[in-house]
């Protein structure tokens, strides 16, 4: 379990306990919130308190977050700052795609053999997977590519449903990454990663990875992208 303190005042702390749950039952995190007002107590007891391994504070305006090894004594901590209150993207991009907190709800992995060598590579650096003959293309959200000696169907079979969806005749999609879904012209669609790359999704595959979207996504409606 993530166990979270919030730092701030009452009404404070309400704000940021509503901005977190969504993206936390979202992607299937385990978590209990605890509160605390009092700044000498957050400097000189939580900070150093391995139990919290991330805490979310207003401070002069701004979302401070600290994330924590959970170790004793504490050696390795990520900082940083989001608006107040914080946003859906914010919140996505800085904790919850934050290494440090992948444990606790660790979406899974796959494996890349190459030459011999191994790479595992987590799902959420995963942007889409293309079909190329009898092999697959893996693009990343860092920009880079990795090539699977597999057909996409093989690939397809061994990925985990709930994160990838297709989209169109060899190519399918992380759900997980997508930033927002537009009409390009009247039979296809764009989607638009996170990463800021684009694939184009023909319409007549609109409904079924709308319903494969539904099912990967515990709710559709939230993402306003999906305009007509």
């Amino acid at each position: 379990m993530l166990k979270i303190l919030l730092y701030g005042s009452a009404e404070e702390r309400k704000i940021l306990e509503e901005a977190l749950k969504k993206p936390l039952k979202e992607n299937k995190i385990s978590f209990n919130f605890q509160y605390l007002s009092n700044p000498q107590q957050l400097m000189k007891n939580y900070l150093l308190n391995s139990s919290y391994r991330l805490i979310v504070a207003c401070m002069d305006g701004v979302t401070s977050y600290v994330i924590k090894d959970g170790c004793m004594p504490v050696s390795h901590i990520v900082t940083g700052t989001m608006g107040f209150p914080p946003t859906l993207e914010e919140i996505d991009e800085k904790l919850m795609r934050n290494p440090e907190l992948a444990s606790f709800y660790s979406p899974g992995e796959y494996t890349v053999t190459h030459r011999g060598l191994t790479r595992k590579i987590p799902y959420e650096e995963i942007d889409y997977l293309q079909s190329d003959n009898k092999k697959t293309i893996m693009y990343l959200t860092n920009g880079d590519r990795e090539i699977i000696s597999k057909n996409i169907g093989k690939v397809n079979a061994e990925i985990n449903r709930k994160y990838f969806a297709k989209c169109c005749i060899g190519v399918i999609v992380n759900t997980r990454n997508i930033r927002k879904i537009h009409r390009l012209e009247k039979n296809s669609r764009v989607i638009e990663f996170k990463s800021g790359a684009k694939v184009v999704m023909t319409e007549g595959y609109f409904k079924k990875f709308a319903d494969a979207y539904s099912m990967s996504v515990s709710r559709l409606a939230d993402l306003k992208a999906l305009d007509d």
